[in-house]
């Protein structure tokens, strides 16, 4: 890749002043605005969503399933906001698609005052999904077109942190203010969140436009990109772990006796994301793909044995700082490996391909991997996402990775 060697050849002259440029020429005021934007939305939708289940059952009575379908519908909504966001801001660019994002979800948060029924309730669920699919597509595609291309790596990274804060701080405050009052104050501070971005919203300069290519609104290549959706396969199989991890933790450590070590595993997870995604994006930028996928893949799956055999505290934290710094980037320099394969005209739909696909073996792992822990309990489920994330490396390597010539 021309990208690595670029960089090469200045990355090791004056480092500190070097770091210090490129970060002026990344953090401008369209940077740190998006940043901010994502941040609050994305924390505003996990404090609601980790609490989704629990308010339906007490709420009107549901059972376990029907409950856990309001979690179901904002995945669902999700999926739908980010796949129709792919081609809508090749129409409408990214400043009024993302307000237009934003105007759903604060309209789908103080909607939940007026919810008298549980189908009511099923359509709130899935606009407020919608709604956070469109804003967080929006802002992945907008700051790949800020950021310059020869620093994607480094920029995208240290943007992707404010998810990995939003995933640690979201569903935390949403229990820990739950002791303190009920729901709907709760889902107040969810539109105060909004209505901040709204704010943010208009202290936006202008967004490089993407180029329009108009196709018809039915052609499935107006919303995905076909060259990205072979990369992306590799994202679902890379999910379907986190998918486990985040449905399974609590009753897993139930069994375990870790119930107080895992209420600090997302926690680890998201700190260990958060620090190590700018060093692995500056090593991206100069070192190219491989050298970084190969610790990417060989640190998840250390995790995942380690939870496998987790008998103490210490091992299932170490278990989360180590998926933070293995599966935690792995989500941030993928989006950048789906823009390098297609043009800056086809950026919207190389993002969406990748999160649809990402968030679909989210919502796969559980379904598909949960029935198999009464058979083989919490250890071979482990074990077998161990072995997902191998075939996951394979499949980079044979439909990517070889193509290299990382230097």
């Amino acid at each position: 890749m021309p990208r690595a060697h670029r960089v090469h050849t200045v990355i090791h002259t004056e480092p500190k002043e070097r770091t210090a440029s490129i970060l002026r020429e990344i953090c401008n005021r369209n940077f740190i605005v998006i940043t901010v934007i994502n941040f609050l939305v994305m924390a505003a939708y996990y404090m609601v969503f980790i609490l989704s289940t629990s308010y339906a059952r007490e709420k009107f009575a549901l059972s376990l399933s029907n409950a856990g379908l309001t979690a179901s519908l904002m995945v669902i909504g999700c999926l739908v906001g980010r796949f129709l966001s792919g081609n809508l801001i090749t129409f409408l660019g990214c400043k009024i698609l993302l307000f237009l994002g934003l105007l759903i979800d604060v309209l789908s948060i103080f909607s939940s005052f007026l919810i008298d029924s549980v189908f009511a309730l099923y359509i709130q669920r899935l606009f407020s999904g919608i709604g956070m699919g469109v804003v967080a597509t929006v802002t992945g595609t907008a700051i790949a077109c800020i950021i310059p291309q020869k620093y994607h790596g480094f920029g995208i990274s240290l943007f992707s942190t404010s998810t990995a804060l939003a995933l640690a701080l979201g569903p935390f405050f949403g229990i820990f203010l739950l002791k303190y009052m009920p729901y709907l104050s709760i889902i107040k501070i969810n539109g105060i969140c909004i209505l901040a971005c709204i704010v943010l919203f208009f202290f936006l300069q202008q967004i490089p436009k993407v180029v329009k290519h108009h196709r018809p609104l039915l052609e499935l290549n107006s919303y995905i990109d076909p060259r990205v959706v072979r990369f992306s396969l590799v994202a679902l199989l890379m999910c379907l772990s986190y998918g486990c991890i985040q449905a399974f933790m609590t009753t897993y450590a139930g069994e375990r006796n870790l119930v107080n070590a895992s209420s600090l595993f997302f926690l680890c997870y998201a700190f260990s994301a958060i620090l190590t995604r700018p060093i692995s994006g500056s090593l991206y930028d100069s070192r190219g793909e491989n050298s970084i996928f190969t610790g990417i893949f060989l640190l998840t799956i250390l995790a995942l044995c380690l939870l496998a055999f987790a008998a103490n505290s210490f091992v299932l934290l170490l278990a989360g700082v180590l998926f933070g710094i293995g599966f935690g980037n792995f989500q941030s320099l993928g989006q950048v490996v789906s823009l390098t394969l297609v043009t800056k005209s086809r950026y919207p739909q190389a993002t969406t391909t990748f999160f649809v696909f990402f968030d679909l073996g989210v919502g796969l792992g559980p379904y598909l991997l949960g029935f198999t822990v009464k058979y083989i309990g919490y250890t071979g489920m482990f074990l077998l996402l161990s072995v997902t994330t191998v075939c996951a490396a394979l499949l980079y390597y044979c439909i990517y990775g070889k193509k290299l010539n990382p230097e």
